[in-house]
C-alpha cells in the first residue's frame, strides 16, 4: 500500500468510529422490567403529575374514611368486624 492509501484508510475508519459514537449518543438507554409494576413504578417516577391532578388525588384521599384495624386474633381467625 502507499501512504496516501493508508491515510485514506486511517480517515475513513476514524470518521465510522465518529459515525458510530454519535449513533450510541443518539440512542436512549434500553431498560428492561421484570414485571408490569417495575414498568409501572419507573414510569410513574419519571412522569410528572400536573398540578391540577395532584390536588384533585390530594382532595380525594382526604375524604377516604380511615382503615380499621383488626385485632390479629380475628384476622389470623377470621372473626367478624368490629
Amino acid at each position: 500500500m502507499n501512504p496516501p492509501k493508508k491515510a485514506a484508510i486511517h480517515r475513513q475508519s476514524e470518521e465510522q468510529a465518529q459515525v458510530h459514537g454519535q449513533q450510541q449518543t443518539q440512542q436512549p438507554a434500553v431498560l428492561e422490567f421484570a414485571t408490569v409494576e417495575e414498568l409501572l413504578r419507573h414510569d410513574a417516577s419519571n412522569t410528572p403529575l400536573p398540578p391540577n391532578i395532584a390536588q384533585r388525588l390530594e382532595d380525594s384521599a382526604r375524604q377516604l374514611p380511615a382503615p380499621q384495624r383488626r385485632s390479629w386474633w380475628r384476622r389470623l381467625f377470621g372473626g367478624p368486624h368490629p
